[in-house]
């Protein structure tokens, strides 16, 4: 049986929080543990904050994240008409570098790759589709 919650936000910062709630009740509703309820939170928050940042959306856009959870599987779809994205132009980040002397920000597609078990990313009728799927015990 597939379990499924949807949301849609406009493309504004100040939605985060919305968001949040949404994929913490979700993993709730979809029997996630805290860990696992962490990672898929802070990867999905990163992934659409990083959307809204540099997407070049308009206020007005609208971003749309479903959830759905299908056997073991937590599928997480991010669409939004923002311009395409070529994760091969964003850098590593060097974790070398203490914290303390790194600028802020740029961990986050980091952070996606490190908790998600699979990322899937297709541009497709003008919309970004991201597709970010953890496993669940």
């Amino acid at each position: 049986m597939i379990q499924c919650t949807a949301l849609e936000i406009s493309a504004k910062l100040e939605k985060i929080p919305i968001l949040a709630k949404f994929i913490g009740n979700s993993m709730l509703k979809f029997g996630a543990g805290d860990y696992d309820q962490f990672q898929v939170q802070l990867a999905v928050e990163e992934a659409v904050a990083n959307i809204i940042k540099h997407g070049n959306l308009e206020v007005n856009d609208k971003i749309s994240i479903k959830c759905q959870k299908k056997d073991k599987e937590i599928h997480i779809i991010i669409e939004d008409p923002g311009k395409p994205f070529n994760q091969k132009d964003v850098c590593e980040p060097d974790l070398k570098i203490s914290p303390l002397k790194r600028d802020p920000g740029g961990l986050g597609i980091y952070f996606i790759k490190k908790y998600m078990d699979k990322i899937n990313y297709n541009y497709k009728g003008g919309k970004n589709i991201l597709t970010l799927i953890k496993y669940i015990k």
